[in-house]
Protein backbone atom coordinates (compact mmCIF):
# COMPACT_ATOMS: atom_id res chain seq x y z
CA UNK A 1 0.00 0.00 0.00
CA UNK A 2 1.68 3.26 -0.90
CA UNK A 3 1.09 6.57 1.14
CA UNK A 4 -0.44 8.85 -1.71
CA UNK A 5 -2.03 11.52 -0.64
CA UNK A 6 -5.47 12.75 -0.76
CA UNK A 7 -5.65 15.04 -4.04
CA UNK A 8 -7.60 18.11 -4.42
CA UNK A 9 -9.51 16.41 -7.27
CA UNK A 10 -10.12 13.89 -4.93
CA UNK A 11 -11.27 15.93 -1.69
CA UNK A 12 -13.20 17.89 -3.95
CA UNK A 13 -15.45 14.74 -5.59
CA UNK A 14 -16.23 13.58 -1.76
CA UNK A 15 -17.30 17.15 -1.11
CA UNK A 16 -19.70 16.53 -3.87
CA UNK A 17 -20.83 13.62 -3.20
CA UNK A 18 -21.45 13.90 0.42
CA UNK A 19 -22.91 17.59 0.81
CA UNK A 20 -24.47 16.89 4.49
CA UNK A 21 -20.87 16.43 5.90
CA UNK A 22 -19.81 19.12 8.28
CA UNK A 23 -17.23 17.29 10.34
CA UNK A 24 -14.16 14.87 9.52
CA UNK A 25 -12.26 13.01 12.08
CA UNK A 26 -8.84 12.75 10.62
CA UNK A 27 -6.20 10.57 12.52
CA UNK A 28 -3.12 8.15 13.11
CA UNK A 29 -3.04 4.86 15.03
CA UNK A 30 -0.86 4.64 17.69
CA UNK A 31 0.84 1.80 19.81
CA UNK A 32 -2.19 0.19 20.93
CA UNK A 33 -4.37 0.32 18.13
CA UNK A 34 -6.34 3.68 19.54
CA UNK A 35 -7.24 6.24 16.53
CA UNK A 36 -5.59 9.87 17.70
CA UNK A 37 -6.29 12.80 16.04
CA UNK A 38 -8.50 15.99 14.95
CA UNK A 39 -11.71 17.00 14.22
CA UNK A 40 -11.64 19.30 11.16
CA UNK A 41 -14.70 21.12 9.48
CA UNK A 42 -15.58 20.35 5.94
CA UNK A 43 -14.91 23.38 5.05
CA UNK A 44 -11.26 23.09 6.00
CA UNK A 45 -10.87 20.09 4.20
CA UNK A 46 -8.82 21.88 1.01
CA UNK A 47 -6.82 23.44 3.36
CA UNK A 48 -5.71 20.41 5.00
CA UNK A 49 -5.17 18.50 1.52
CA UNK A 50 -2.83 21.47 0.30
CA UNK A 51 -1.09 21.74 3.60
CA UNK A 52 -1.64 18.46 5.46
CA UNK A 53 -1.89 18.76 9.24
CA UNK A 54 0.67 18.25 12.43
CA UNK A 55 0.65 15.81 15.18
CA UNK A 56 3.06 15.74 18.79
CA UNK A 57 5.22 12.86 18.28
CA UNK A 58 4.60 11.75 21.47
CA UNK A 59 1.47 10.28 19.67
CA UNK A 60 3.35 7.06 19.65
CA UNK A 61 4.06 7.22 23.40
CA UNK A 62 0.53 7.15 24.72
CA UNK A 63 -1.10 4.46 27.43
CA UNK A 64 -4.69 3.51 26.20
CA UNK A 65 -6.28 6.35 28.62
CA UNK A 66 -4.10 8.81 26.19
CA UNK A 67 -1.41 9.77 28.84
CA UNK A 68 1.80 10.55 26.90
CA UNK A 69 4.24 7.69 28.84
CA UNK A 70 7.43 9.99 30.02
CA UNK A 71 9.03 6.62 31.15
CA UNK A 72 9.89 5.76 27.92
CA UNK A 73 12.23 8.54 27.49
CA UNK A 74 10.98 9.83 24.60
CA UNK A 75 8.54 12.64 25.85
CA UNK A 76 10.62 15.83 27.37
CA UNK A 77 13.85 14.84 26.37
CA UNK A 78 13.38 14.72 22.59
CA UNK A 79 11.15 18.08 22.77
CA UNK A 80 8.21 16.36 21.36
CA UNK A 81 8.28 17.51 18.20
CA UNK A 82 5.86 17.65 15.70
CA UNK A 83 5.32 14.99 12.42
CA UNK A 84 3.93 16.68 9.05
CA UNK A 85 0.58 14.62 8.53
CA UNK A 86 -0.99 13.98 5.03
CA UNK A 87 -4.26 12.60 4.63
CA UNK A 88 -4.10 8.82 2.80
CA UNK A 89 -5.18 8.48 -0.36
CA UNK A 90 -8.61 6.08 -0.17
CA UNK A 91 -9.48 6.20 2.93
CA UNK A 92 -11.26 9.82 2.57
CA UNK A 93 -14.89 8.39 3.82
CA UNK A 94 -18.63 8.92 5.13
CA UNK A 95 -19.75 7.75 8.21
CA UNK A 96 -23.57 6.74 7.00
CA UNK A 97 -24.94 6.67 10.41
CA UNK A 98 -26.84 9.01 12.89
CA UNK A 99 -27.40 12.33 10.85
CA UNK A 100 -24.76 11.62 8.41
CA UNK A 101 -22.61 15.01 9.65
CA UNK A 102 -19.54 12.78 10.13
CA UNK A 103 -16.58 11.64 7.66
CA UNK A 104 -12.90 10.09 8.55
CA UNK A 105 -9.77 9.67 6.88
CA UNK A 106 -6.48 8.24 8.18
CA UNK A 107 -3.58 10.21 8.77
CA UNK A 108 0.38 9.06 7.56
CA UNK A 109 3.15 11.10 8.61
CA UNK A 110 5.25 12.18 6.08
CA UNK A 111 8.65 10.11 6.14
CA UNK A 112 9.21 7.62 9.13
CA UNK A 113 8.99 7.24 12.88
CA UNK A 114 10.60 4.13 14.06
CA UNK A 115 7.62 3.94 16.98
CA UNK A 116 5.13 4.17 13.75
CA UNK A 117 3.54 0.90 14.08
CA UNK A 118 3.13 1.08 10.17
CA UNK A 119 6.86 2.22 9.69
CA UNK A 120 7.11 -1.03 11.80
CA UNK A 121 5.06 -3.42 9.36
CA UNK A 122 6.47 -1.73 6.20
CA UNK A 123 9.60 -2.66 6.84
CA UNK A 124 8.98 -6.50 7.30
CA UNK A 125 7.03 -5.77 4.02
CA UNK A 126 9.96 -4.52 2.66
CA UNK A 127 12.23 -7.44 3.38
CA UNK A 128 10.27 -9.56 1.80
CA UNK A 129 9.86 -7.81 -1.35
CA UNK A 130 13.65 -8.05 -1.38
CA UNK A 131 13.75 -11.84 -1.43
CA UNK A 132 11.06 -11.44 -4.42
CA UNK A 133 7.54 -12.33 -1.84
CA UNK A 134 4.57 -11.02 -1.33
CA UNK A 135 2.31 -11.34 2.03
CA UNK A 136 -1.33 -11.90 1.81
CA UNK A 137 -3.49 -11.49 5.00
CA UNK A 138 -6.97 -11.33 6.07
CA UNK A 139 -8.04 -10.46 9.76
CA UNK A 140 -10.58 -11.80 12.07
CA UNK A 141 -12.01 -9.83 14.88
CA UNK A 142 -14.18 -11.06 17.72
CA UNK A 143 -16.28 -8.47 19.57
CA UNK A 144 -19.12 -7.75 22.25
CA UNK A 145 -22.27 -5.73 21.94
CA UNK A 146 -23.67 -4.65 24.88
CA UNK A 147 -25.96 -2.28 26.72
CA UNK A 148 -24.81 1.25 27.12
CA UNK A 149 -24.61 1.81 30.70
CA UNK A 150 -26.98 4.65 32.04
CA UNK A 151 -23.95 7.25 33.21
CA UNK A 152 -21.85 6.04 29.98
CA UNK A 153 -19.48 4.06 31.07
CA UNK A 154 -19.14 0.51 29.96
CA UNK A 155 -21.42 -2.17 31.34
CA UNK A 156 -21.79 -5.31 30.79
CA UNK A 157 -25.87 -5.78 30.82
CA UNK A 158 -26.89 -7.48 27.51
CA UNK A 159 -29.50 -6.01 24.94
CA UNK A 160 -32.09 -6.89 24.76
CA UNK A 161 -33.11 -9.93 23.34
CA UNK A 162 -29.85 -11.40 24.41
CA UNK A 163 -29.95 -14.36 26.78
CA UNK A 164 -27.07 -13.72 29.12
CA UNK A 165 -27.61 -17.43 30.47
CA UNK A 166 -24.05 -19.29 30.24
CA UNK A 167 -26.20 -22.39 29.15
CA UNK A 168 -27.45 -21.11 25.85
CA UNK A 169 -24.86 -19.84 24.34
CA UNK A 170 -25.89 -19.98 20.61
CA UNK A 171 -23.07 -20.45 18.92
CA UNK A 172 -23.02 -20.31 14.99
CA UNK A 173 -26.27 -19.38 15.70
CA UNK A 174 -28.84 -16.30 14.11
CA UNK A 175 -31.57 -15.62 17.47
CA UNK A 176 -29.03 -12.79 18.43
CA UNK A 177 -28.12 -11.71 14.53
CA UNK A 178 -31.73 -11.21 14.18
CA UNK A 179 -32.32 -9.68 17.80
CA UNK A 180 -29.18 -7.25 16.62
CA UNK A 181 -29.63 -6.99 13.03
CA UNK A 182 -30.29 -3.18 12.41
CA UNK A 183 -26.76 -2.68 14.07
CA UNK A 184 -25.15 -5.50 12.07
CA UNK A 185 -27.04 -3.49 8.78
CA UNK A 186 -25.49 -0.74 9.75
CA UNK A 187 -21.71 -2.08 10.27
CA UNK A 188 -22.41 -3.48 6.70
CA UNK A 189 -23.57 -0.08 5.20
CA UNK A 190 -20.64 1.60 7.13
CA UNK A 191 -18.30 -1.04 5.61
CA UNK A 192 -19.70 -0.89 2.57
CA UNK A 193 -19.69 2.69 2.43
CA UNK A 194 -15.63 2.68 3.32
CA UNK A 195 -14.99 0.30 0.89
CA UNK A 196 -14.16 -2.12 3.77
CA UNK A 197 -13.75 -6.05 2.31
CA UNK A 198 -16.09 -7.15 5.00
CA UNK A 199 -16.94 -11.13 4.68
CA UNK A 200 -19.01 -13.11 7.09
CA UNK A 201 -20.43 -12.46 10.69
CA UNK A 202 -20.64 -15.15 12.97
CA UNK A 203 -22.04 -15.73 16.24
CA UNK A 204 -19.67 -16.55 18.56
CA UNK A 205 -20.35 -18.17 22.21
CA UNK A 206 -20.19 -15.23 24.29
CA UNK A 207 -23.81 -13.53 25.33
CA UNK A 208 -23.87 -10.37 22.19
CA UNK A 209 -20.15 -12.11 20.91
CA UNK A 210 -19.73 -12.15 17.13
CA UNK A 211 -16.97 -12.30 15.35
CA UNK A 212 -16.94 -10.33 11.23
CA UNK A 213 -14.14 -11.39 8.93
CA UNK A 214 -12.30 -9.61 6.44
CA UNK A 215 -11.09 -10.77 3.28
CA UNK A 216 -7.81 -11.62 1.99
CA UNK A 217 -5.29 -8.88 0.43
CA UNK A 218 -2.04 -9.32 -1.15
CA UNK A 219 -1.20 -5.86 0.66
CA UNK A 220 -0.82 -6.42 4.27
CA UNK A 221 -0.62 -2.88 5.10
CA UNK A 222 -4.08 -2.60 3.73
CA UNK A 223 -5.37 -5.78 5.87
CA UNK A 224 -3.96 -3.98 9.15
CA UNK A 225 -5.79 -1.29 8.10
CA UNK A 226 -8.85 -2.82 7.42
CA UNK A 227 -9.13 -4.43 10.90
CA UNK A 228 -8.04 -1.01 12.17
CA UNK A 229 -11.07 0.45 10.51
CA UNK A 230 -13.35 -2.34 11.18
CA UNK A 231 -13.24 -1.60 15.10
CA UNK A 232 -14.10 1.66 14.44
CA UNK A 233 -16.80 1.11 12.30
CA UNK A 234 -18.63 -1.64 14.81
CA UNK A 235 -18.57 1.35 17.54
CA UNK A 236 -19.77 3.77 15.38
CA UNK A 237 -22.61 1.31 14.65
CA UNK A 238 -23.02 0.69 18.38
CA UNK A 239 -23.13 4.00 19.49
CA UNK A 240 -25.79 5.03 16.57
CA UNK A 241 -27.90 2.47 18.17
CA UNK A 242 -27.27 3.08 21.72
CA UNK A 243 -25.79 0.50 22.07
CA UNK A 244 -21.53 -0.55 23.17
CA UNK A 245 -19.37 -2.52 21.47
CA UNK A 246 -15.82 -3.67 23.17
CA UNK A 247 -12.95 -5.40 21.57
CA UNK A 248 -11.78 -6.22 24.87
CA UNK A 249 -9.95 -9.56 25.28
CA UNK A 250 -11.80 -10.48 28.29
CA UNK A 251 -14.53 -9.02 29.34
CA UNK A 252 -15.85 -11.18 31.71
CA UNK A 253 -14.64 -14.18 33.49
CA UNK A 254 -17.24 -16.39 32.60
CA UNK A 255 -17.59 -15.07 28.54
CA UNK A 256 -15.35 -16.51 26.09
CA UNK A 257 -12.32 -14.58 25.08
CA UNK A 258 -11.99 -12.22 22.04
CA UNK A 259 -9.28 -13.30 19.31
CA UNK A 260 -7.65 -11.53 16.49
CA UNK A 261 -6.91 -14.42 14.16
CA UNK A 262 -4.68 -13.26 10.96
CA UNK A 263 -4.96 -15.88 7.93
CA UNK A 264 -1.78 -15.47 6.39
CA UNK A 265 0.25 -16.97 3.40
CA UNK A 266 3.39 -15.96 0.95
CA UNK A 267 3.04 -15.67 -3.08
CA UNK A 268 6.28 -15.69 -5.02
CA UNK A 269 7.14 -13.17 -7.56
CA UNK A 270 4.50 -15.20 -10.12
CA UNK A 271 1.88 -14.91 -7.83
CA UNK A 272 2.00 -18.93 -6.67
CA UNK A 273 1.96 -20.10 -3.51
CA UNK A 274 5.22 -20.63 -1.68
CA UNK A 275 3.04 -22.09 1.26
CA UNK A 276 1.55 -25.22 -0.95
CA UNK A 277 2.63 -28.55 -0.99
CA UNK A 278 1.53 -32.26 -0.44
CA UNK A 279 0.47 -31.12 1.99
CA UNK A 280 2.84 -28.48 2.75
CA UNK A 281 5.93 -26.94 0.97
CA UNK A 282 8.98 -26.87 2.44
CA UNK A 283 9.44 -23.54 2.92
CA UNK A 284 6.04 -23.46 4.88
CA UNK A 285 7.40 -25.70 7.69
CA UNK A 286 10.52 -23.57 7.93
CA UNK A 287 7.89 -20.74 8.47
CA UNK A 288 6.25 -22.66 10.59
CA UNK A 289 9.62 -23.27 12.56
CA UNK A 290 9.91 -19.75 12.83
CA UNK A 291 6.55 -18.87 14.20
CA UNK A 292 7.07 -21.26 17.13
CA UNK A 293 10.43 -20.30 18.17
CA UNK A 294 9.92 -16.93 17.93
CA UNK A 295 5.76 -16.88 19.78
CA UNK A 296 7.11 -16.13 23.34
CA UNK A 297 9.16 -13.23 22.26
CA UNK A 298 6.17 -11.48 20.46
CA UNK A 299 4.03 -12.66 23.03
CA UNK A 300 3.84 -8.89 24.60
CA UNK A 301 2.22 -7.97 20.90
CA UNK A 302 -0.17 -10.42 20.96
CA UNK A 303 -1.47 -9.97 24.40
CA UNK A 304 -0.46 -5.89 24.72
CA UNK A 305 -3.12 -5.40 27.94
CA UNK A 306 -3.21 -6.63 31.23
CA UNK A 307 -7.13 -7.76 30.06
CA UNK A 308 -5.77 -9.87 27.23
CA UNK A 309 -3.86 -11.97 29.46
CA UNK A 310 -7.03 -13.40 31.13
CA UNK A 311 -7.96 -14.88 28.35
CA UNK A 312 -5.47 -17.60 28.54
CA UNK A 313 -7.70 -20.47 30.15
CA UNK A 314 -7.47 -24.28 29.61
CA UNK A 315 -10.43 -25.57 27.23
CA UNK A 316 -11.44 -21.68 25.70
CA UNK A 317 -9.86 -22.61 21.79
CA UNK A 318 -6.68 -20.11 23.15
CA UNK A 319 -3.60 -22.68 22.91
CA UNK A 320 -1.19 -21.57 25.56
CA UNK A 321 1.33 -23.07 23.97
CA UNK A 322 3.65 -22.88 20.20
CA UNK A 323 2.28 -25.57 18.55
CA UNK A 324 0.88 -26.50 14.98
CA UNK A 325 -1.79 -28.53 13.49
CA UNK A 326 -3.60 -29.40 10.28
CA UNK A 327 -7.48 -28.06 10.72
CA UNK A 328 -7.19 -28.33 14.64
CA UNK A 329 -8.56 -25.60 16.94
CA UNK A 330 -6.36 -25.99 19.80
CA UNK A 331 -3.59 -25.51 18.31
CA UNK A 332 -1.82 -21.56 18.42
CA UNK A 333 -0.94 -22.25 14.50
CA UNK A 334 -4.02 -23.83 12.70
CA UNK A 335 -3.64 -25.12 8.83
CA UNK A 336 -7.16 -24.51 7.48
CA UNK A 337 -8.70 -27.35 5.60
CA UNK A 338 -7.45 -26.39 2.08
CA UNK A 339 -4.46 -26.56 -0.93
CA UNK A 340 -3.05 -24.63 -3.19
CA UNK A 341 -3.62 -20.71 -3.07
CA UNK A 342 -5.63 -21.44 -0.41
CA UNK A 343 -2.45 -22.68 1.78
CA UNK A 344 -2.30 -20.36 4.40
CA UNK A 345 -1.94 -20.33 8.16
CA UNK A 346 -4.25 -18.97 10.54
CA UNK A 347 -2.49 -16.79 13.73
CA UNK A 348 -4.90 -17.44 16.85
CA UNK A 349 -2.81 -16.23 19.53
CA UNK A 350 -3.73 -12.16 19.25
CA UNK A 351 -6.61 -10.57 21.38
CA UNK A 352 -8.75 -8.53 19.40
CA UNK A 353 -7.88 -5.22 21.45
CA UNK A 354 -4.17 -5.85 19.89
CA UNK A 355 -2.40 -3.72 16.91
CA UNK A 356 -3.66 -5.33 13.89
CA UNK A 357 0.13 -3.57 12.20
CA UNK A 358 2.17 -4.96 15.16
CA UNK A 359 0.87 -8.43 15.20
CA UNK A 360 1.08 -8.52 11.27
CA UNK A 361 4.27 -7.42 11.68
CA UNK A 362 5.66 -10.02 14.47
CA UNK A 363 4.25 -12.74 12.48
CA UNK A 364 6.06 -11.76 9.13
CA UNK A 365 9.61 -11.59 11.74
CA UNK A 366 8.93 -14.75 12.80
CA UNK A 367 8.20 -16.60 9.38
CA UNK A 368 11.55 -14.52 8.81
CA UNK A 369 13.35 -15.70 10.91
CA UNK A 370 12.02 -19.58 10.26
CA UNK A 371 13.16 -19.14 6.80
CA UNK A 372 16.08 -18.06 7.07
CA UNK A 373 17.42 -20.53 9.78
CA UNK A 374 15.42 -23.56 8.10
CA UNK A 375 13.85 -24.41 11.67
CA UNK A 376 12.11 -27.44 11.68
CA UNK A 377 9.02 -26.98 13.42
CA UNK A 378 8.27 -30.45 14.67
CA UNK A 379 5.25 -32.91 14.60
CA UNK A 380 2.29 -31.83 14.04
CA UNK A 381 -0.63 -31.84 16.97
CA UNK A 382 -3.60 -34.44 16.40
CA UNK A 383 -6.39 -33.70 18.57
CA UNK A 384 -6.36 -31.39 22.05
CA UNK A 385 -3.14 -29.47 21.95
CA UNK A 386 -3.41 -29.29 25.87
CA UNK A 387 -2.51 -32.47 26.33
CA UNK A 388 0.94 -32.47 24.89
CA UNK A 389 4.00 -31.68 27.02
CA UNK A 390 5.26 -28.76 25.48
CA UNK A 391 6.91 -25.71 26.58
CA UNK A 392 3.92 -22.70 27.76
CA UNK A 393 3.99 -19.29 26.46
CA UNK A 394 4.45 -16.71 29.19
CA UNK A 395 0.94 -15.83 30.25
CA UNK A 396 2.08 -13.20 32.93
CA UNK A 397 2.49 -9.99 31.49
CA UNK A 398 5.26 -9.01 33.01
CA UNK A 399 7.38 -12.36 32.22
CA UNK A 400 6.35 -11.59 28.41
CA UNK A 401 7.43 -8.07 28.45
CA UNK A 402 11.07 -9.35 29.98
CA UNK A 403 11.35 -11.73 27.14
CA UNK A 404 10.38 -8.47 24.51
CA UNK A 405 12.91 -6.60 25.98
CA UNK A 406 15.89 -9.70 26.14
CA UNK A 407 14.97 -10.95 22.29
CA UNK A 408 17.80 -10.37 19.95
CA UNK A 409 14.39 -11.34 17.08
CA UNK A 410 12.90 -8.42 18.26
CA UNK A 411 15.78 -6.21 18.60
CA UNK A 412 17.00 -7.52 14.99
CA UNK A 413 12.94 -6.92 13.58
CA UNK A 414 11.69 -4.55 14.89
CA UNK A 415 14.80 -2.29 15.87
CA UNK A 416 16.43 -1.54 19.12
CA UNK A 417 14.10 1.90 19.30
CA UNK A 418 11.04 0.15 19.57
CA UNK A 419 12.17 -2.52 21.70
CA UNK A 420 13.15 -0.18 24.34
CA UNK A 421 9.92 2.03 23.97
CA UNK A 422 7.56 -0.36 23.23
CA UNK A 423 9.14 -2.19 26.62
CA UNK A 424 9.04 0.75 28.76
CA UNK A 425 5.54 2.19 27.59
CA UNK A 426 3.61 -1.03 28.20
CA UNK A 427 5.76 -1.55 31.81
CA UNK A 428 4.86 1.07 32.64
CA UNK A 429 1.06 0.30 32.21
CA UNK A 430 1.64 -2.61 33.52
CA UNK A 431 3.09 -1.65 37.09
CA UNK A 432 0.15 1.54 37.28
CA UNK A 433 -2.29 -1.55 36.57
CA UNK A 434 -1.40 -3.64 39.16
CA UNK A 435 -0.95 -0.46 42.11
CA UNK A 436 -4.57 -0.19 41.90
CA UNK A 437 -6.55 -1.35 44.37
CA UNK A 438 -9.71 -3.26 43.14
CA UNK A 439 -13.34 -4.23 44.82
CA UNK A 440 -11.98 -7.66 44.60
CA UNK A 441 -9.51 -6.45 47.04
CA UNK A 442 -12.06 -5.79 49.08
CA UNK A 443 -13.89 -8.41 48.49
CA UNK A 444 -11.22 -11.53 49.13
CA UNK A 445 -9.05 -9.76 51.98
CA UNK A 446 -10.44 -6.80 54.22
CA UNK A 447 -12.26 -9.46 56.07
CA UNK A 448 -10.03 -12.03 56.51
CA UNK A 449 -6.57 -9.97 56.91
Amino acid sequence: MTDTRVTRDEAEAFLAANPSVRWIDVFVFDMNGIPRGKRIRSSDLLGVVNKGLMMPSSIFIMDPLGNCVAETGRLWETGDHDHQCHLLSGTLVPIPVGDGRQAQAVMVIDGKDELDPRTVLANQVERFARAGRTAVAAVELEFYVTKAGTNGAFALHHPEGVSGDPKRPHTFGFEEMETLSPLIDDVYRICEAQGLPVDAIVKESGPGQFEINLKHRSDVIAAALDGLLLKRAVKAAARAHQLQATFMAKPHHDWAGSGMHIHLSLLDKSGQSLFAGDPISPLFRHALGGMRETMADFMAIWAQSANAYRRFVPQAYVSMAALWGFNNRTVALRIPRGNGAATRVEHRIAGADANPCLVIASILAGISHGIANEIDPGPAVDGNSEMIDAPPLPTAWVNSLDLFRRSDVVRESFGPLFQDVFFRLKNAERSKFERIVTPLDHLWYSRVA
